[in-house]
């Protein structure tokens, strides 16, 4: 039996989640041969014409497991559709879905109303049913269509407080989305009696990775000496991305050789177009190599993100860049830009800084538990921990008590860089996997890359074999997680985002 996703309709928003994941995937039509043996999960992800709709009905009946959006699932059958627009829903705490709490999706949903389907998962629309002796579970949004969508907007983010810190960053919720389909695609698998299989997400069998990232604008050379001292103390080497404008201060970010130096910018904007992009980036890249600094990475002013930015960080051959305005909290990726898959690899991380939290009236006991709580969250969501500061905001003892944590719990700890390469090497290695026998067989033998085998009995990580005896691995139950009963109200009207989104404005015309 071969695991391996078939999707018909391939597209790039599915692409882009199937490779975060780390599942094997290909595209298929009707002269494709769909059998059980081939395909572990079908997913249908555009409209099939009448001529063909036979082959899929024919997998379903047979026992195949099949994921399929609304309306692809009305066209296939002939249903009418019902449509109402959304700004976000949020999962049930009874569903298998429960972690995911709000999902941001700011669009129209559309459902069926039809006796055959079971609900799944009431509050994020899930359904699902059994056909013949197959399986079908039902979105009610087209994941590839927000995968791709750019834009962005202020959001507010959870604390146990009144007062909450907010950013503008991607207005979908990518990484959940992500989650949703990595969830519906084990659960589609353990229907057939089959594990679900995909390359893990973290180096060395890890249980989560530690990256901290720093923004050096308006940073002294005192504050960054006092920086650096805290992360050396805690044996972390951060990533620092470079302000060049004060030019005297590059060479004392030089002197850092136990840290990665990065790009931020020269003048602290990003432009809508091309050719101011490449100017800023090019002078700022001219200025540390004039220091004897060679970046491999680039973080935008205020998270911004646009398609001529990136088409700039292409043609610059860059590793890396980071901008929440894209997306945050989730896995790393590269975008779909202008028809084409973009080389410079996108690495998402949690907006929300100490600046904010001071700017939110946090204590510095509340800035702290903030952070505590965000790592633990990070771990049994299997997101990497990646958090960022303004050396000139301070507040060292505190990021001191962080970083504590951080190796006390002995979360692996790497820079940007390090992960973008190894992430990079993940993507490459493209495994063939089989299963018979309860033994998972495989074309790729790597100690640097570890598999994740879910059952419905639990999950265990293990590393990359030609030959895994199922029966020789101890599966952990996973803890089931319930999210936060008052998440409706990070997305009530607050007065607070019209004064902030005025004084984002009115700031980036200052510079």
């Amino acid at each position: 039996m071969r695991l391996k996703l078939g999707i018909w309709g391939i597209q790039p928003g599915y692409e882009i989640i199937l490779e975060q994941i780390g599942v094997p995937y290909e595209n298929v039509s009707e002269n494709t041969n769909i059998t059980l043996e081939n395909y572990s999960v079908i997913i249908i992800s555009e409209i099939i014409q009448e001529s063909d709709k036979q082959v899929i009905l024919e997998y379903m009946n047979t026992g195949g497991s099949v994921l399929l959006n609304a309306r692809c699932w009305a066209n296939l059958y002939g249903k009418k559709l019902k449509q109402k627009k959304v700004r976000f829903l949020i999962s049930d705490n009874n569903s298998i879905y429960s972690s995911l709490g709000l999902v941001d999706i700011y669009t129209k949903i559309s459902y069926v109303n039809s006796k055959e389907l079971g609900i799944l998962d009431e509050g994020l629309g899930i359904y699902h049913t059994k056909i013949g002796k197959g399986f079908v579970l039902i979105f009610p949004f087209d994941i590839n269509s927000l995968i791709l969508d750019t834009r962005s907007i202020r959001k507010r983010f959870y604390s146990e407080r009144k007062e909450l810190p907010s950013e503008i960053v991607a207005r979908v919720s990518k990484g959940k989305l992500r989650e949703l389909v990595r969830i519906s695609l084990g659960s589609l698998h353990h229907k057939r009696g089959l594990p679900f299989v995909h390359k893990w997400y973290f180096p060395d069998s890890s249980e989560n990775v530690f990256i901290f990232r720093l923004d050096t604008d308006f940073c002294s050379s005192h504050q960054a000496n006092n920086m650096v001292g805290i992360c050396r103390k805690n044996n972390i080497s951060a990533t620092w991305f470079l302000d060049t404008t004060s030019e005297e201060r590059l060479h004392n970010y030089a002197e850092m050789k136990d840290q990665e130096l990065a790009l931020h910018c020269d003048r602290h904007l990003v432009f809508s177009d091309y050719k101011n992009n490449k100017k800023n980036l090019e002078i700022g890249r001219d200025k540390l190599n004039a220091t004897g600094i060679e970046m491999n990475g680039f973080a935008a002013p205020f998270g911004d993100w646009n398609p001529e930015l990136a088409k700039v960080l292409d043609d610059l051959n860059l590793e890396y860049s980071s901008e929440f305005t894209l997306d945050y909290d989730d896995l790393p990726f590269n975008p779909f830009i202008n028809g084409k898959f973009s080389k410079v690899l996108q690495i998402p991380i949690h907006p929300i800084s100490l600046g904010w939290l001071r700017r939110s009236h946090f204590s510095p006991k509340e800035m702290l538990n903030y952070y505590l709580k965000l790592i633990d969250e990070k771990l049994y969501l299997y997101e990497p921990t990646i958090i960022y500061h303004h050396p000139h905001h301070e507040y060292l003892n505190i990021l001191d008590k962080v970083f504590q944590y951080v190796n006390k719990i002995k979360v692996k700890k790497l820079t940007m860089n390090e992960y973008a390469k190894w992430w990079k090497m993940r993507t490459n290695t493209q495994p063939d996997l089989y299963f018979e026998d309860n033994r998972l067989r495989s074309n790729i033998e790597s100690n640097d890359i570890s598999l994740r085998i879910t059952l419905e009995e639990g999950s265990i990580i293990t590393k990359f074999n030609k030959m895994i005896d199922l029966a020789n691995l101890r599966f952990i139950k996973q803890k089931k997680v319930e999210h936060q009963h008052d998440l409706k109200r990070l997305r009530k009207w607050c007065w607070r985002d019209i004064l902030y989104n005025y004084e984002s404005i009115r700031g980036k015309k200052k510079k």
